[in-house]
């Protein structure tokens, strides 16, 4: 009897090994999977730089790496080097390519099952998938060079995943239980549309329009100012826009006077941005002129971004390019420097539908009603059954709701993708007049370009198609009952300058400047990177390398000025020795090791916390931003809404308590002294947010306020280029490295270097025996 009992009990637990190690759970491989002996994880291999002798039919290259597995391609042609370009970018990181690419199609419940659903519903709304190809098209007919070297790309992609040993694909791909599909030429659009998404792409206009509707001209320039005070425009010299008193009221009506905002929004991430300026030779010591870029995203493993070296007749350009997009999207090649920060732009528009039970299907525009057209959508599911949902559009484009009320989505960017054609005659131009026409045709997402070239000059371009709007309008919701205003702001017309008098430009997602023209409604924000970036290079010094490298680490918080101004506004007694005592004698360096920088954190978390409470006393759902916020208890003393009194005393009090409240609680020790580890950190996760694969970080200070950003976003890449003598040389680093493989020795290589920014020399030369620090390389022979 035993003996059986322990047969039926082994039996029951081979049943259940066998039921559980074959689950996919949450789209992820099963245990069996993932440790079969000749494809799982257990058996893969990092890559060996010994490729050499592969054939192509493109053209002949060679792929020089160095230590830092940066690929330094020479071509016989340019699309010989566009290939070897595929190749490496698909032997490095193709999982992410395929990630991002199949995110923007809306089949990303192909690679991770069911939990992609809900993305996939979202994306395909938008068709970007025939999209794609239908602006490889259109590049086919207007610029047929390009889409020849789109095609070498696609071809060097593909012929690596051909040739790749399973025991050494990216073990990505048996985690999720995926192969890797080929690559199109046309998906290099999609990497456009996702960081045009990322960046641009808005949700927040109900709640602008309540604010709008709700509150009273004055108190809406109190605590939602449009403009600040300060002239920080990008163009030096621009005026400030329209007067407070000008603010337009909303165009549409929406939310009565007691009516609870209950419709929900997806949260921008205001941390995303970057900072770039550059720096003529009068405020230099060597009369050199230098160019600077950090780039803030959201920090994954892999980055974003790949660097590379591309060399051919022809073409000769260094810099960081995005795996999917074969083109220098920042960096310089011999004549001329770019660097962009995002614009932030508003080219997302909502407009608010009029329909009713009586009219099922349509709704109302120009005079009559019109019919809703419908499209039935399939997604297919990983492990999964398939959904079936429809997409209905307007004129305006796809028909969505919010609770009960339905509007219609127009995000301009779905339109066209011109960008790749704008950087691959940037990467070719010799001049300012190059660089410039290379813009003419730059789309999505608006980005801020900074300029500098071999004869000294500088300048900066705020380039993108920003959509005209009707007059009046200040970032709410759009009547849906008229037909869209139609047409974009002329190139001639957007904010530009060359060789400004003052020697120096800067952008860090501020605003272009003040003219007829709307661009956005962010709303009073982003003031204090600007200011800081202006003051340090303003200062009177003569600057060299080495203080362009130690601003890209700045971390000096000019808000901590604005603080100690409303600590004496309102006459606040503070006790010796306490941290808003500190506060007082503090320079605002946000140095992660000092009491006073992890007081300020929890300061900034209390900022949002009484602008929330705030918000709800006005009965409106969006809080002051800490700029919005910060502006009304400095410059206000109290305001009466609907016989309610708005004291900024009170509020202040209350800011107070609760930057005390959150400091014991989360940061501080018994005796007030900060707990190690509590305040700055922060984890880098592997980009599909696997867990057990997230790399904590430590002892970097900064705030969303400061140069070196550190809040949500994070500088991803910076590049250092100094112009001397006629003579480009570029300094990089890139967060994580280089490739996106986890098991790859050099996987996160780059980090520890990022964290102190000891950035590395990059080498762009026509002859490949000057290289230097080369450990491999890979040869593509030509038959």
């Amino acid at each position: 009897m035993k003996r059986i009992v322990v047969i039926i009990f082994l039996f029951v637990l081979t049943g259940v090994w066998l039921f559980y190690t074959n689950i996919h759970f949450n789209g992820i491989n099963s245990i069996q999977g993932l440790s079969n002996f000749r494809n799982g994880i257990l058996n893969a291999s990092s890559l060996h730089d010994n490729e050499a002798g592969i054939a192509s039919n493109i053209g002949a290259s060679k792929v020089y790496l160095d230590t830092l597995g940066i690929p330094h391609i020479y071509g016989s042609d340019i699309n010989s080097t566009g290939y070897a370009l595929g190749y490496m970018h698909a032997r490095d990181r193709y999982f992410q390519m395929e990630l991002l690419a199949y995110t923007v199609m809306g089949r990303l419940s192909e690679i991770v099952g069911e939990q992609g659903i809900a993305s996939d519903k979202h994306w395909r709304i938008f068709d970007l998938e025939k999209r794609a190809e239908e602006m490889l098209d259109s590049i086919r007919v207007t610029a047929p060079e390009l889409a020849t070297y789109l095609t070498a790309y696609e071809k060097g992609a593909n012929d690596y995943l051909k040739q790749e040993d399973e025991r050494q694909r990216d073990p990505m791909f048996t985690i999720w239980g995926v192969s890797p599909r080929p690559w199109k030429a046309s998906y290099t659009f999609l990497m456009q549309w996702y960081l045009s998404h990322d960046l641009t792409y808005y949700d927040d206009y109900f709640n602008r329009e309540e604010i709008l509707e709700k509150l009273p001209d004055t108190l809406r320039s109190m605590l939602y100012p449009v403009h600040p005070d300060d002239k920080l425009a990008i163009i030096p010299g621009a005026s400030k826009g329209h007067e407070e008193s000008n603010i337009s009221p909303a165009l549409v009506k929406l939310f009565g006077p007691n009516d609870v905002n209950h419709y929900p929004e997806t949260p921008s991430n205001r941390s995303l941005g970057s900072n770039n300026w550059v720096v003529g030779g009068k405020h230099t010591t060597d009369g050199q002129v230098f160019l600077c870029n950090d780039l803030h995203l959201v920090l994954a493993a892999p980055n974003i971004f790949y660097e590379v070296a591309l060399n051919a007749p022809g073409l000769h350009a260094y810099g960081y390019t995005i795996p999917g997009v074969p083109l220098i999207l920042t960096g310089h090649n011999e004549k001329i420097a770019w660097g962009i920060t995002n614009s932030g732009w508003d080219v997302t528009e909502q407009y608010l539908l009029k329909t009713d039970d009586h009219h099922k299907d349509q709704y109302f525009v120009d005079g009559k009603w019109e019919q809703v057209e419908k499209k039935k959508v399939v997604i297919h599911v990983k492990d999964g059954a398939s959904r079936d949902f429809t997409i209905q559009n307007t004129l305006f484009g796809p028909l969505l709701k919010k609770d009960s009320i339905q509007y219609a989505l127009r995000w301009h960017p779905q339109q066209s993708a011109y960008a790749p054609l704008a950087f691959w005659r940037m990467m070719q131009a010799a001049d300012w007049n190059g660089f410039r026409t290379a813009l003419k045709v730059y789309d999505y997402p608006a980005q801020n370009f900074v300029f500098a070239d071999t004869a000294g000059d500088i300048g900066v371009i705020c380039a993108g198609k920003m959509p005209l709007k009707p007059a009046g309008y200040n970032g709410g919701l759009l009547d849906g009952t008229k037909s869209p205003v139609e047409g974009y702001i002329s190139f001639d017309s957007l904010p530009q300058t060359y060789n400004p008098e003052q020697g120096y430009l800067y952008t860090a997602n501020q605003e272009p400047q003040g003219n007829n023209y709307y661009f956005s409604s962010r709303w009073y924000d982003d003031l204090y990177r600007p200011a800081r970036i202006q003051q340090m290079i303003s200062s009177g010094k003569q600057l060299n390398a080495e203080d362009m490298r130690t601003m890209q680490l700045d971390i000096v918080d000019l808000s901590v000025k604005d603080l100690k101004q409303m600590l004496t506004k309102y006459k606040v007694v503070v006790k010796p020795g306490s941290n808003w005592d500190r506060v007082l004698h503090w320079n605002g360096e946000l140095n992660p090791g000092t009491r006073e920088a992890v007081f300020y954190r929890a300061y900034l978390r209390a900022m949002g916390e009484v602008g929330k409470d705030l918000a709800g006393q006005l009965c409106v759902k969006q809080a002051p931003t800490h700029d919005q916020l910060t502006h009304f208890l400095l410059e206000y003393d109290s305001v009466t809404v609907k016989g309610k009194s708005i004291v900024s005393r009170y509020y202040f009090n209350h800011l107070m308590s609760v930057a005390d409240s959150i400091y014991s609680a989360r940061y501080g020790d018994a005796a007030g002294n900060p707990i190690p580890g509590r305040a700055y950190v922060f984890s880098i996760p592997q980009i599909t947010q696997l867990p057990g694969f997230e790399m904590r970080q430590t002892g970097i200070g900064g705030s969303e306020n400061t140069i070196n950003v550190n809040y949500t976003a994070h500088p991803v890449i910076r590049t250092l280029i100094e112009i001397k003598d006629g003579v480009i040389h570029s300094r990089m680093i890139n967060a994580v490295g280089q490739t996106g493989r986890v098991n790859d020795e050099n996987y996160a290589q780059q980090l520890p270097a990022w964290k102190e920014n000891r950035l590395h020399n990059t080498q762009l030369t026509r002859d490949p025996r000057q290289l230097a620090a080369i450990t491999d390389s890979i040869v593509f022979s030509h038959p």
